[in-house]
């Protein structure tokens, strides 16, 4: 947090401890839950405020799937696979796809791109199962 010039505190050290533990793309509710069981006395409201400004610094990702925000501690480029069914989300890593949306971004005039992702959207294998 030093290098992003960001106030240290324990709420949000605790939040990117938690979203550094969690595998996969906790809720806001997820991420509450968890930090909850060693500051007990945190609120929905400060987690909430807490992801969207480490979102906002860059320190981690914000995924919207359907209108829920989902973070992840995971900075390196990679993109989404995301299951219609059951809202599951797996990251997928493509240099190769990293590279073409980066290039494809570069050629959109009047607007500097910092980062793009691509999300599949579609049917996870258990679901197809079922």
């Amino acid at each position: 947090m030093k290098h992003a010039d960001i106030k240290y505190t324990n709420q949000r050290v605790e939040i990117l401890d938690f979203l550094g533990d969690f595998q996969g793309h906790p809720t806001v509710e997820d991420v509450y839950e968890g930090v909850r069981q060693k500051l007990t006395r945190i609120s929905k409201a400060t987690v909430y405020n807490n992801l969207k400004f480490l979102a906002e610094k860059g320190l981690i990702k914000e995924v919207n799937v359907k209108g829920v925000s989902r973070f992840e501690s995971n900075l390196m480029p990679h993109h989404h696979t995301i299951c219609i069914k059951c809202g599951e989300i797996k990251d997928y890593e493509s240099e190769q796809l990293s590279d073409l949306t980066m290039e494809v971004a570069e050629n959109i005039d009047d607007f500097t791109i910092r980062s793009a992702d691509v999300n599949f959207l579609g049917v996870c294998k258990k679901c197809m199962e079922e």
